[in-house]
């Protein structure tokens, strides 16, 4: 009862025109062929972007491999000693940090009439420089004493002579500095009862440890760029694993979508025409379909899918992405931004073992929307 009245309010005009079941089927057939459209579109633009994407990974890969990378034993061994370095630094720092801050509120304690906030936020500050600049320099020093790449030994040893002394004065002002204020805070210590050994051991602290922090950054740096590699690599190949999944599942997306809507759209077209079929009967009209598409789910299926080709899967039509980095005489591949033999095209091999870059496996030749 409830579908008759929608029949009748919602499509009394192609119940009353005496080719009904045609206009209804083609009218039907219309909204089947935009809404799947639309949706064809959002999935099109979504794997454009993501093809896009998987084109430069795929360079950036490359590039990549022509660096000296680690192994998987190795990766996890540096990334756990890395992790390790950066705590000790941390923790050194905080010390370092802490017996400066003691020290330049002492030297300024003396030497100033400032008070509250403004003379601990000065000690704070000078407590940084100096921690700072003692690491960063240190640092540099034993890399000019102590070179991690072979290329570095190539450099004349009069220019490495002349930065270790840069370096090295450096180095020697900013000891000074914490040694002087160092000094002033050991002896406001001794005079609070405090031995010689105080004494020594605070003016020691304050000025080895940001050297320590500065031998510890040294040593982590050796390992750095061929973590950092590492782990750029390890991430690059997992979101291409990543797109690679997101392209088949839009591939599956837009295909069931298609299917369902296709079906749902027939059983209207159907329900309406066993509808009209018994008011024909009833007023004694005969209204043939005559192989028209609306006679039979066959060839509603076939139409439609005639219908969503030309309008969406036209393999004679060309992407907008048209970038030359593949020779254009291999074939295109069935899927997205793959090609037919889906294993890959050997790498040359560098002394290392490492793979070496190639010009691109991407999917940048012409291809189809699709």
């Amino acid at each position: 009862m409830l579908a008759n009245l929608k029949f009748r309010l919602q499509h009394g005009s192609y119940l009353r025109n005496e080719h009904g079941i045609k206009k209804f089927a083609e009218m039907s057939m219309g909204q089947l062929i935009r809404r799947a459209t639309k949706k064809s579109a959002f999935y099109r633009e979504m794997n454009e972007n993501m093809l896009v994407e998987k084109a430069n990974l795929r360079t950036r890969r490359d590039e990549l491999y022509e660096r000296p990378t680690l192994d998987a034993g190795g990766f996890f061994s540096v990334r756990r000693e890395l992790w390790a370095n950066t705590l000790m630094i941390a923790v050194i720092l905080a010390a370092a940090v802490f017996l400066n801050v003691l020290s330049v509120e002492a030297f300024i304690d003396e030497r100033a009439s400032i008070d509250g906030i403004l003379r601990w936020t000065s000690a704070v500050l000078m407590a940084i420089v100096l921690t700072g600049g003692g690491l960063i320099i240190a640092e540099r020093l034993i890399a000019v004493l102590i070179p991690r790449h072979a290329a570095r030994n190539q450099h004349s040893a009069h220019n490495r002579t002349v930065m270790a002394v840069l370096w090295g004065l450096l180095l020697t002002g900013v000891e000074l500095a914490i040694l002087g204020l160092a000094e002033v805070q050991a002896g406001v210590l001794v005079a609070r009862g405090g031995g010689t050994l105080l004494y020594v051991g605070y003016i020691v602290a304050a000025s080895i440890l940001p050297l320590i922090a500065g031998a510890f950054r040294w040593h982590s740096m050796r390992y750095i760029d061929r973590y950092k590699t590492t782990l750029a690599l390890r991430q690059i190949v997992s979101r291409l694993a990543q797109i690679d999944s997101l392209l088949r599942q839009n591939e599956e997306y837009e295909s069931n979508f298609y299917k369902i809507k296709s079906i749902e759209y027939w059983d209207l077209v159907n329900e309406f025409k066993t509808y009209k079929d018994n008011l024909n009967q009833k007023a004694g009209i005969v209204e043939p379909l005559g192989g028209h598409f609306a006679q039979s789910y066959d060839l509603f299926q076939a139409e439609a899918n005639k219908r969503y080709t030309q309008d969406i899967r036209d393999v004679t039509a060309q992407s907008m992405r048209k970038l030359a980095l593949v020779d254009a005489s291999k074939p295109v591949g069935k899927k997205i931004g793959q090609a037919p033999d889906e294993r890959p095209a050997p790498r040359p091999v560098k002394r290392n073992g490492k793979p070496a870059g190639q010009a691109s496996e991407d999917y940048l030749s012409l291809q189809p929307v699709r």
